[in-house]
């Protein structure tokens, strides 16, 4: 426990230096961090992270990374046309990739690349805050409720250590920060962000038990061992993934 909550503090800090510093330095870590990502997953489908089907999806993300850094912007479309249309060429020409092997692929380009490039498209903005605040507010009120209150479980099947109660928890926790948050801010459209903010904390803890049944499907205890006490970048991650989307898209259709 000492070492995770050692690796934690140390690792929140440094995420939280490199989010308020923004610029390129931040998409430098999160491009790194999709990286893993990508080596990490394709470890746990294919043994190998570096694989032809992890080569693809480390493609994709340098592409998305260019889009993002450089005067290439609003070429996503035709980057994930290509990335699509690459993995096509692979399942028609190479005779021993079959449905199953692409289908891996894409979900790696989905799961990893495609949500955590949101993260990206946020650098510089005030809400990137909203990714943390819900992603690990979730999670904290989650354990902590589910630990003191917990009696019925969320889905044992996938995590066994889950309730009801913790989630509700975690919802309800979460979704305070977040009020607290937009409070700041000086935004009230508070029937918006209380739909955010539960949809939000939903869409987390539907990232944690991903990432739960990925690893139980593969019977690996973490994806890796980079973060001491914590496992792999994914472990840490994981809701990450899933909130960074519906903050972006919210922010933008309903701010």
């Amino acid at each position: 426990m000492r070492q995770r909550v050692l690796t934690g503090v140390a690792g929140g800090a440094f995420i939280a230096a490199v989010t308020y510093f923004g610029g390129t330095l931040y998409d430098f870590v999160y491009f790194g961090i999709i990286c893993i990502g990508i080596y990490e997953l394709s470890k746990a489908f294919f043994n190998n992270g570096f694989d032809y089907g992890a080569v693809v999806n480390y493609m994709f993300a340098i592409a998305l990374f260019i889009e993002k850094t450089t005067k290439y912007q609003h070429f996503f479309d035709f980057f994930l046309f290509m990335y699509i249309s690459l993995n096509f060429l692979i399942f028609v020409f190479n005779k021993k990739t079959d449905i199953k092997k692409i289908s891996e692929i894409v979900f790696i380009g989905c799961y990893v690349v495609f949500f955590m490039y949101h993260m990206m498209l946020m650098n510089g903005s005030v809400y990137v805050w909203l990714v943390y605040i819900i992603a690990f507010g979730s999670d904290t009120f989650a354990y902590f409720t589910g630990r003191f209150f917990g009696r019925h479980k969320l889905y044992p099947e996938v995590s066994p250590n889950k309730t009801i109660e913790g989630a509700i928890g975690g919802v309800i926790g979460s979704t305070l920060l977040s009020l607290i948050y937009f409070n700041y801010l000086s935004i009230n459209k508070y029937i918006y962000i209380i739909i955010f903010s539960v949809s939000a904390s939903v869409f987390s803890m539907a990232g944690d038990l991903a990432a739960s049944k990925i690893k139980r499907e593969h019977r690996i205890k973490d994806f890796g061992y980079m973060l001491p006490g914590h496992g792999g970048i994914l472990d840490r991650f994981d809701s990450v993934l899933f909130v960074a989307p519906v903050v972006y898209y919210f922010v933008r259709h309903f701010l």
